[in-house]
């Protein structure tokens, strides 16, 4: 206060000297001011939904592993889920981070593949005014597309994982029956449809050594290909199998 108190006594051509030589320090060390309230734009924000591990079999053996976390978000854009992998199969790495609205489409989405130390694609999307563009960068040059997001649209990828959590999370059905969704695989740059299938609530499955129940799902995409889900009734997975590709995806611990 004393020194407020002083530089209102300094003649009014003296003070801008004064403001530049106080606050160009600051600046230079790159000060920034805090933030008001109601200024600014406020990060989303999040609770954890789920996050573990899956060990990846071929043929029954072993083949990678993927890591994984699904968190609610609350951002300005509209995304409400937020699901992330890093996963890993011989020398292949794919890192994915996927948004999602409320009724599962996206709203956000990335991935970046290697191999060795190797990028051998980068792809990003965005919703943007009902439609959904792309942008994917690969050893073969670079592609932009555009696709006609139509409501309920989800994202499923060939090799994804941990996006059939956010396919089955608060899916209300009745045992037996299903519903038809227009899906979209940005990696493919293809879309099309998946039928989604609750095939039982009652059923069992082990995790690490522990008996859950589960719910089975059956998932099947325009091509024809089938997938098995297993998920818990707060619908974390626990299992995805693909009986074409001879892979399964199996938990490693149990939800916490």
């Amino acid at each position: 206060m004393a020194l407020f108190r002083r530089l209102r006594r300094l003649p009014p051509v003296v003070l801008p000297l004064v403001a530049m030589l106080f606050f160009t320090p600051l600046l230079a060390a790159g000060w920034r001011a805090p933030a008001r309230a109601g200024f600014g734009a406020q990060p989303p924000a999040q609770a954890r939904l789920d996050v573990g591990s899956f060990t990846l079999l071929v043929n029954g053996q072993r083949a990678g592993r993927e890591q994984f976390s699904v968190q609610r978000v609350t951002s300005q854009d509209g995304g409400t889920l937020e699901a992330r992998s890093e996963s890993a199969i011989g020398d292949r790495r794919v890192a994915m981070r996927l948004e999602t609205d409320s009724l599962g489409s996206p709203v956000r989405y990335s991935v970046e593949e290697r191999r060795g130390a190797d990028v051998t694609l980068r792809l990003g999307g965005q919703r943007v005014r009902g439609r959904f563009a792309t942008l994917a960068r690969s050893s073969t040059g670079e592609a932009a597309r555009e696709y006609l997001l139509r409501p309920g649209a989800v994202v499923i990828e060939d090799d994804g994982i941990v996006q059939y959590a956010l396919l089955v999370r608060d899916r209300t059905l009745a045992d037996g029956t299903g519903i038809t969704l227009p899906s979209l695989t940005p990696i493919a740059n293809s879309q099309g449809a998946v039928r989604v299938v609750l095939e039982t609530s009652r059923d069992t499955i082990v995790v690490a050594g522990v008996r859950r129940e589960a719910r089975r799902w059956r998932v099947t995409a325009s091509s024809g290909d089938l997938r098995l889900v297993w998920a818990d009734t707060e619908g974390r997975l626990l299992r995805l199998s693909i009986p074409a590709r001879n892979l399964e995806a199996l938990r490693d611990d149990v939800p916490r």
